[in-house]
Parts: C-alpha cells; sequence; structure tokens
C-alpha cells in the first residue's frame, strides 16, 4: 500500500502550507481581514481609488493605465494589474463602470454619476 501512495501523490495537489502552532495558513495576515481594517484606518479602498481614477480622467482607459496611474500615486501601496483588471469588472457588474472593447483592447469608463449613485445606494442596501 505504501507503494501506491508514493504513486498517487505526484498526481494530487500539495496542501497548502499552515503554521502548526495556529494551524492557519501561511502569509496571511494576523488581525482578520484587511479591508475592514483599511476601511477602519480611514484609507480608501481599491475599488474607491480606482473609481475615482476613471471619474477624473474621464475617458476610456485599460486596466494598465488604471495601474500605472496608482502605482504613481501611491508609490507606498503595491497594485497588481490582476487585482485592478478584477476590481474593474466589479465595478462593471455593479454598474459603476463601463467596459468596451476596441479591436483587442479592453476599456473602462466611468459609470453617469446619476447612475453610479443609484448603484452604490443598491449595494448599501443589499445584505453583504
Amino acid at each position: 500500500m505504501a507503494a501506491v501512495s508514493a504513486e498517487r501523490s505526484p498526481t494530487r495537489k500539495p496542501r497548502k502550507k499552515t503554521d502548526t502552532a495556529s494551524g492557519k495558513r501561511k502569509g496571511t495576515e494576523p488581525g482578520g481581514n484587511r479591508t475592514r481594517r483599511v476601511r477602519e484606518a480611514g484609507a480608501p479602498t481599491l475599488r474607491d481609488l480606482i473609481r475615482d481614477d476613471l471619474i477624473q480622467h474621464g475617458e476610456p482607459r485599460s486596466a494598465a493605465e488604471v495601474t500605472a496611474a496608482l502605482t504613481q500615486t501611491l508609490p507606498d501601496r503595491e497594485i497588481k494589474a490582476t487585482v485592478v483588471r478584477s476590481t474593474l469588472e466589479t465595478l462593471v457588474a455593479k454598474g459603476e463602470a463601463h467596459r468596451t472593447k476596441q479591436q483587442r483592447s479592453v476599456l473602462y469608463s466611468a459609470a453617469a454619476p446619476a447612475a453610479a449613485a443609484g448603484a452604490a445606494e443598491r449595494s448599501a442596501a443589499s445584505p453583504s
């Protein structure tokens, strides 16, 4: 039996590394939810920063352009393009931004202020 399990182990996913003392995954931040701590500290969330950037520029922008602008504005924060892209897609899903395609490029723009305000009110009213 030991030989059979040794043969299967390469095909199985490796387990997440955990700290044996606490049972938590390594690399996770102590103190719970980072977003909650950011809100309590009064710092704007990445979602707010991205929405503000789209509103400020007014014209459609790519996720790379938004990432570059935020990295330049906030050099102390590590902002990854993949996180910005998923946050932009979340804004589109909530009706706070619009997505347009031009050939192979995907561009994002802020939704009309009235539509964004209505979407924000709906998301605030719905329990999370």
